[in-house]
């Protein structure tokens, strides 16, 4: 089984454009923004926003995006949740050791958030 298979990404236009238009939650922090809604799937889907505006090479953008997908894959969701995870200029100044705690902070909140509701 792949580490990040197929069925646990948000993989068209669509589905990106269906969390933006009307996320449910929303968390942040200095490095990240984390937009999600229920999912339409069973389980939960990851998409990773990381913009060359904000970091600029492309081996830099490349760490961050390998960081939150395996954030994700051994993190999972307890609610299903389409999760799009914005990227800011931040997160490329922070070590892997510090993007990984940032992201477990806004993975709580964001729990706590879609339990609450």
């Amino acid at each position: 089984m792949p580490a990040f298979p197929p069925t646990a990404r948000l993989s068209t236009p669509g589905h990106y454009q269906r969390v933006f238009d009307g996320p449910a939650y929303k968390v942040s922090s200095r490095a990240f923004l984390l937009l999600a809604q229920a999912a339409e799937a069973e389980s939960s889907r990851l998409g990773v926003i990381v913009a060359k505006k904000h970091i600029r090479k492309a081996s830099h953008r490349n760490r961050v995006k390998r960081l939150v997908r395996e954030h994700f894959r051994l993190t999972r969701l307890s609610v299903p949740l389409d999760l799009v995870v914005l990227a800011k200029a931040a997160a490329d100044q922070m070590d892997n050791a510090r993007v990984r705690e940032d992201l477990s902070v806004l993975w709580n909140k964001l729990e706590r958030a879609a339990l609450a509701s």
